[in-house]
């Protein structure tokens, strides 16, 4: 949908619902991998407490980014 505000020709968009979790996912494999390098171990039941702890943080975090992508998103009605 386009919109008309005087000069400038914008587009709105509509609301994106796979795209945040793609990203989402992708943020929380790219944090696994890093740590499995750095702990050289790929199972993660064999970590030592500070990998898990800094995985969990990182996946709070892509999920909290990705609720905050969700709340921005506004409904637009189609003319």
């Amino acid at each position: 949908m386009k919109v008309y505000n005087g000069e400038n020709k914008q587009e709105r968009r509509k609301k994106r619902y796979i795209t945040p979790i793609v990203y989402a996912l992708a943020e929380i494999t790219l944090a696994w991998l890093i740590i499995s390098i750095a702990m050289i171990d790929f199972n993660i039941y064999r970590w030592n407490i500070w990998g898990k702890l800094i995985l969990s943080i990182s996946t709070i975090y892509s999920i909290y980014k990705m609720i905050l992508i969700y709340k921005r998103q506004k409904n637009y009605k189609r003319d």
